[in-house]
């Protein structure tokens, strides 16, 4: 029976299966079928990982919904853990992405991605959040996510606050992530509303990049900002030279599993 394994990124969970191992099977159908929480194994996206030489790692994401994405910050750690902990590449490795390629560094404490991306802020638009318009920033960065500052992140139905913002100003290629992002005592804390889920994630690796994008070019960030993400843990952003990104957090093993022959 083909194997796969669930990792954890901070919270944000996923399951990751050789490319090898689905056979005929179409990855998004089969993303509908194990990611849902109630029928199946309960993940927030499906992984596919396939070795390319010793040295690269070609990635492809599934959201609950069937639907293929180009990159995940968290699911690209979780994936390069897995890469080393299956013998597909040494601790200092490539991923390849729909996004291009992401230097990963997998150590006990931690894996920390490298990134070039072209991150821009595409125009400042206002959410409602609370009752309250809010000035926001809609940030490209592959995937579009809509930053929004507020006083906390304990915000009462935050889903249904979150959802309509989801659609705000239709930012095309299927709308945006959300995140709500306060700053407290000294630390900045990021709560995500992530499309394709449609619902809140415990953590999302490229929208704690876009925040600190976000905040960076507003003049209120330096050149590494800290992310507290809902699940309480802490993802840290860099900003290095020749318009590079660093991404640095944790990811983890949860268990493996089998699934049937059955399945689509």
């Amino acid at each position: 029976m083909p194997l796969f394994s669930k990792y954890s990124g901070a919270g944000n969970d996923f399951v990751i299966v050789r490319g090898e191992e689905l056979g005929l099977r179409d990855a998004g159908t089969l993303a509908a079928v194990l990611c849902p929480r109630a029928s199946g194994v309960g993940v927030d996206g499906l992984i596919t990982v396939r070795s390319l030489s010793e040295e690269l790692v070609r990635l492809r994401f599934f959201n609950p919904d069937g639907s293929e994405f180009s990159t995940c910050g968290n699911g690209s750690r979780c994936a390069a853990r897995y890469a080393v902990d299956r013998g597909l590449a040494p601790a200092d490795h490539v991923l390849v992405t729909d996004d291009g390629e992401i230097v990963a560094r997998v150590r006990p404490e931690g894996v920390a991605l490298e990134y070039a991306l072209d991150a821009r802020v595409e125009r400042e638009v206002r959410a409602a959040v609370g009752g309250e318009n809010r000035d926001a920033w809609l940030v490209r960065m592959g995937t579009a996510h809509l930053v929004v500052p507020v006083p906390s992140v304990e915000v009462e139905d935050f889903e249904a606050v979150c959802r309509p913002l989801r659609w705000l100003e239709a930012p095309g290629d299927g709308g945006a992530n959300v995140h709500l992002v306060a700053r407290a005592d000294g630390a900045t804390f990021i709560r995500t509303f992530e499309r394709g889920v449609e619902a809140e994630t415990q953590a999302c690796g490229s929208g704690c990049m876009a925040v600190a994008f976000a905040l960076r070019n507003a003049g209120e960030a330096g050149e590494r900002v800290e992310l507290v993400v809902r699940s309480g843990a802490v993802l840290a952003v860099e900003f290095l030279d020749a318009g590079r990104i660093r991404l640095t957090g944790p990811a983890a093993f949860v268990f493996d599993g089998v699934f049937p022959e059955t399945l689509p």
